[in-house]
């Protein structure tokens, strides 16, 4: 399986949902050596742990935090990191949160895909940001400030052959931060 600067000195904190990735990696590094705040997550604690420390040692001393999360555990643990998340750094919030989540994409066709792939790949790719998404905004919206940076794919908008669920699971999260967007921007989110 496959989770903005301004020119005033402001320290932001940011979120990765499946921070585990090469892009993730990279983009961590980036925003470390500008002085971000990192919380970093994925469902493998060793790996992030590891991370972690490469991290510290060179871009971010003392402000990269770990948090382990499984997308498809359910709104309760969900709701449970969130708040851990917004604990961390003095609770100075989350101002921005990336999702790098997804599913590998199935190498089968529409018609052959079983249940259990489809059910998994809608739970990491839509049902596990939306809900905690759910759970963060709030917290973003009383605090007057904060960002969602969506991770998605080119499938969401060109569907192409042996991949229709994972087309029809990235069109469902464009759909939804679209709609998010439009409804929240009134706050200036």
């Amino acid at each position: 399986m496959m989770i903005l600067y301004l020119v005033f000195l402001v320290i932001f904190t940011f979120l990765f949902i499946k921070f585990l990735t090469a892009d993730g990696e990279i983009l961590a590094k980036q925003l470390a050596s500008l002085g971000a705040k990192l919380i970093i997550s994925a469902r493998n604690e060793a790996e992030l742990q590891h991370v972690k420390q490469q991290l510290t040692g060179k871009y971010a001393p003392r402000d990269v935090m770990v948090l382990p999360l499984d997308l498809t555990s359910g709104e309760e643990s969900l709701r449970l990191a969130v708040e851990k998340a917004e604990s961390f750094f003095d609770a100075a919030g989350v101002d921005y949160m990336i999702h790098n989540a997804a599913y590998e994409r199935p190498k089968s066709t529409a018609l052959d895909v079983t249940e259990e792939t489809l059910k998994a790949m809608l739970n990491v790719n839509v049902v596990g940001p939306i809900s905690m998404t759910r759970m963060l905004v709030p917290y973003m919206l009383k605090r007057g400030r904060g960002h969602l940076v969506v991770m998605s794919s080119a499938a969401g908008k060109t569907p192409a052959p042996g991949q229709a669920v994972y087309s029809a699971s990235k069109f469902a999260v464009n759909g939804y931060f679209h709609s998010l967007r439009s409804e929240v921007c009134i706050y200036f989110f």
